[in-house]
């Protein structure tokens, strides 16, 4: 009972962890979008290092769900004009948060004792396949809308 309890103070942090982020994003316009590697990074270490009692398939698919919503919500409500130079940027500014939490959820998979080789691999695997496909999909989503407040 105490691993799950874990399981979920370490994921609703890092899911309170990517939502200020959203939130800076949206009314301290760049700040979100610059501090993306940052959130994405706490994040994954969240959920890798802090949760106890989730399988491994979880672990990618939760921190997958997170990378995801963080993606899509700057996408849609970060502060500024959206274009594709700002496409680009927020684009560069995953890679740099999504490469790191790729390598920390490896390194957490492999470690876990407690599952065999094939789940491990198909954990490690469904990552970079999910998240090409999410790319490949939304890469223009936001694109043309605009926040703008006096103060960002």
């Amino acid at each position: 009972m105490a691993d799950k309890m874990a399981d979920i103070k370490s994921i609703s942090i890092a899911t309170g962890v990517i939502i200020l982020n959203l939130l800076l994003g949206h009314f301290f316009a760049p700040t979100g979008i610059m501090l993306t590697p940052v959130a994405l990074i706490i994040a994954t270490v969240l959920i890798v290092f802090g949760t106890k009692d989730l399988k491994p398939i979880f672990i990618t698919l939760a921190i997958l769900g997170l990378i995801i919503f963080h993606d899509v919500g700057l996408k849609l409500y970060s502060g500024g004009t959206h274009d594709r130079q700002g496409l680009g940027w927020l684009h560069l500014m995953l890679f740099m948060g999504l490469i790191p939490s790729y390598i920390l959820t490896v390194v957490g998979i492999v470690r876990n004792k407690k599952t065999n080789w094939t789940e491990k691999s198909i954990s490690i695997i469904i990552f970079p396949l999910l998240m090409a496909g999410h790319l490949y999909l939304f890469s223009d989503l936001g694109l043309g809308r605009h926040y703008w407040y006096d103060w960002n």
